[in-house]
């Protein structure tokens, strides 16, 4: 069916575009896609004023790649991208952005989820983009698709960004992640719908049409949306338990890759297309209107013919890689030809997707010419569309690889975790989806601390099927939350032997070395995990933690440096590089880090303490207070800060105050014998000589700095000396010392300035 009004042969060319994403969005669930249940209202009244496209497919159930994939007009196999993380989009890729940008344009992307993070190569061409994510916020997060932030904010960073006095057009991303697990959506959307999966599901979806709302609203507010070309879509859908896939990225079926495209604005007629349409042809689509010719490496193709009855044919290629890269199993792919889909899988499938919209009958038996036909088809489209791409480090000498293998970082021989097999058909995803389920439902018991229970299913799956990496990895977490570890470095060498260059297990096995102390071996670890993806700022910053603890200060240096010039994660780098400048003994150097940290990041963590300690070394008391103060302000539970507070305190004559922060130091960590003493000779100094007892015997039994145990030893002295009956626990029993002159406080220890640096 194909419905037209309004089409001339001069169209207007609109001035701005907006292009929106929903992550995690299934066409099937809007209310101009059929949803009787949606609250959409923003959404439908879009795809009523312009281009509705009824069978959009996308290239992959993941985020990173799907929008590589419209950014480019590309398919993976061209851009490479072929998976969340340890993907990146190359610089030689020729992105929306940059081509608007090249043409005039104002450039801004604001982004839901650290999937889309600046760091992937997805913000090229942008003048602004939003990701800044505070990764210190997320270190417990059980994924990176857990960093993620609500709707709302990207839309005020989006709307903040519009609104700028500016001459020229913009281009303005705005990426959704709302739709996306774990589904809670505030109020009063939650409430509008049942207390299901289903119905939290519509409730986030609902949230997500909400803030396009505004975004529209705003624009039409300031007589902008009248000339500004309106694309919304999905990078990929979910499968809400559709085939026993909860989410998405496993499976290729039609509730992952079908996916709702809306275009509206000037020169676009309104109007209903269903014949099919890949995710690639978004790009040469909208550069058309602009009258930009596509790039060369585009492999899609403009959609607006189709508005105008033109019988443009579009075979889609969609592939899953996930099943293979995380659990050794078979990848998915697949084309369809706008009716029919043929899966290439350890046992193909085929389905008729007008009569058999759920994908359950499969016709592989009964229809094998046309099995035959799609299946050349597909290899067709594999060969016209990919490249080749070498991913991957070069080769490591025999003098490292012996130690890596003696460390168990490198199995004995090549991976079979992503090697091909002549010969040998890998597992097949449908016949895995309840392993898959099952690891699933470990993660979910280890998030509510049944170890056990997560350990035991893990260990239940390794039985079925011992060359799963992930599990191993799971199992190497799990046994590493319940202090096992020992088991955890077995779990993660046994992932390591099925599939050495598999990433998080070798920075997982690094970092239970570190754990355990064992520097030199972590470091071989990071060194090698640093190789494999050399711009993954996790492992560059733990390297760099683990050189500086060695004493390796200037080889630190050199990597947060090398960090630095690769953009990543420059608060945190920032802060790290100041810690390391105070190892140094270059105060001045790490004063001027720590500002720059603050600049880009005004609240991060444990900043201000730090630049608490670059001041006292410089002897600016005053101002070190003052950054001790902001560091509670921000963080009250930081003790050490409170604890160096207090010292400026007490040498300034202010015991009363330095009371008072060494008691909150102990009272946040009340092992902490140090700030017991500390708070003991306050004491002692106010007369308080019951509280002085009690704090240097709590200190000198909660194992004190040696070189301040002395301290408690002298409290308690000038206690009984003084002629005291007290009930003690020093000598034991009740004791009356003879009164004596006072004894002169031995000399204070050194300011601990590295024994209080954060690690």
């Amino acid at each position: 069916m194909l419905l037209v009004s309004g089409c001339t042969d001069r169209q207007p060319q609109p001035r701005n575009l907006l292009l929106i994403t929903l992550d995690t969005l299934r066409a099937d669930r809007l209310g101009s896609y059929g949803h009787q249940a949606a609250q959409t209202p923003n959404l439908d009244r879009l795809a009523a004023r312009g281009l509705r496209f009824t069978r959009a497919v996308t290239v992959m159930p993941l985020t990173l790649p799907a929008h590589a994939s419209l950014m480019t007009g590309t398919h993976p196999g061209f851009h490479g991208v072929r998976d969340n993380g340890g993907f990146y989009l190359e610089e030689e890729a020729e992105t929306l952005a940059e081509l608007m940008g090249a043409n005039g344009f104002r450039t801004g992307g604001f982004v839901a989820a650290f999937v889309l993070d600046s760091r992937w190569g997805i913000a090229q061409g942008f003048d602004r983009f939003f990701d800044d994510f505070d990764l210190t916020e997320f270190d417990d997060a059980p994924g990176m698709d857990a960093i993620q932030r609500p709707g709302s904010q990207v839309v005020d960073q989006a709307l903040a960004w519009v609104e700028e006095p500016a001459e020229e057009p913009f281009f303005a991303w705005v990426h959704l992640y709302d739709a996306h697990t774990p589904y809670q959506a505030p109020e009063p959307f939650r409430s509008r719908f049942p207390a299901t999966r289903d119905g939290a599901y519509d409730a986030e979806v609902a949230f997500a049409d909400f803030q396009i709302g505004r975004l529209l609203e705003a624009l039409d507010g300031q007589g902008r949306l009248e000339e500004t070309l309106v694309v919304a879509l999905a990078d990929h859908g979910e499968m809400l338990g559709e085939h026993d896939e909860v989410t998405h990225g496993f499976f290729v079926y039609d509730a992952a890759m079908r996916i709702p495209l809306l275009i509206a604005g000037p020169g676009v007629p309104a109007a209903e297309v269903d014949r099919q349409v890949r995710i690639v042809d978004v790009l040469p689509t909208l550069l058309a209107r602009f009258d930009l010719p596509p790039p060369p490496a585009s492999q899609g193709t403009d959609l607006l013919p189709l508005a105008q009855g033109e019988g443009v044919r579009l075979p889609a290629l969609s592939e899953s890689w996930f099943p293979r890269y995380h659990y050794g199993w078979s990848e998915l792919i697949a084309v369809q030809d706008g009716r029919y889909k043929y899966i290439r899988a350890p046992r193909p499938e085929l389905y008729d997707l007008t009569a058999d919209p759920g994908e359950r009958d499969n016709l592989i038996e009964r229809e094998p010419r046309r099995a035959a036909s799609l299946a050349a088809a597909l290899e067709r489209l594999l060969a016209e569309t990919s490249t080749e791409r070498d991913h991957g480090p070069g080769p490591v000498d025999d003098e490292t690889a012996s130690r890596l293998q003696a460390l168990g970082y490198l199995g004995g021989g090549s991976s079979r975790h992503l090697e091909d097999r002549p010969g040998e058909l890998r597992g097949d995803p449908k016949d895995k989806i309840a392993l898959y389920n099952r690891l699933k439902e470990a993660a979910a018991a280890a998030s509510r601390d049944d170890l056990d229970s997560a350990i035991a299913l893990v260990r239940r799956t390794l039985a079925e099927d011992p060359e799963i990496v992930e599990a191993h990895v799971l199992l190497g977490n799990f046994e590493r939350d319940s202090a096992r570890p020992e088991a955890s470095l077995a779990a993660y060498r046994e992932a390591l032997a099925l599939d050495p260059e598999h990433r998080e297990a070798l920075y997982s096995l690094a970092m239970a070395y570190k754990e355990s102390g064992r520097l030199d071996e972590a470091a071989t670890g990071l060194a090698r995990a640093a190789e494999l993806d050399p711009r993954n700022g996790k492992v560059a910053w733990q390297l760099a933690d683990v050189r500086q603890r060695q004493g390796r200060l200037d080889e630190a240096e050199s990597l947060l440096l090398a960090a630095l010039d690769q953009d990543l994660d420059r608060p945190r780098f920032l802060l790290k590089l100041a810690e390391c400048h105070l190892e140094q003994d270059r105060p001045a150097d790490a004063e001027r880090r720590l500002r720059q940290a603050q600049a880009e990041n005004p609240e991060l963590a444990t900043a201000h303490y730090n630049l608490g300690l670059a001041l006292e070394e410089q002897d600016r008391p005053r101002e070190a207070a003052a950054a001790y103060r902001r560091e509670l302000e921000l963080r009250p539970e930081a003790y050490r800060a409170a604890f160096n507070l207090g010292r400026i305190l007490a040498r300034a004559g202010r015991t009363t105050e330095a009371a008072e922060q060494f008691r909150k130091s102990v009272e946040t960590r009340p092992e902490f014998g140090t700030g017991h003493l500390y708070l003991a000779k306050a004491l002692l100094d106010l007369g308080k000589l019951e509280g002085a007892e009690r704090a240097a015997l709590h200190g000198l039994g909660a194992s004190p700095e040696p070189a301040i145990a002395p301290l408690g030893h002298y409290v308690l002295a000038d206690v009984y000396n003084r002629g005291r009956y007290l009930t003690s626990r020093y000598r034991g029993g009740r004791v009356r010392w003879a009164p004596r002159r006072r004894c002169a406080l031995p000399r204070s220890p050194s300011r601990p300035r590295r024994r209080w640096s954060l690690r």
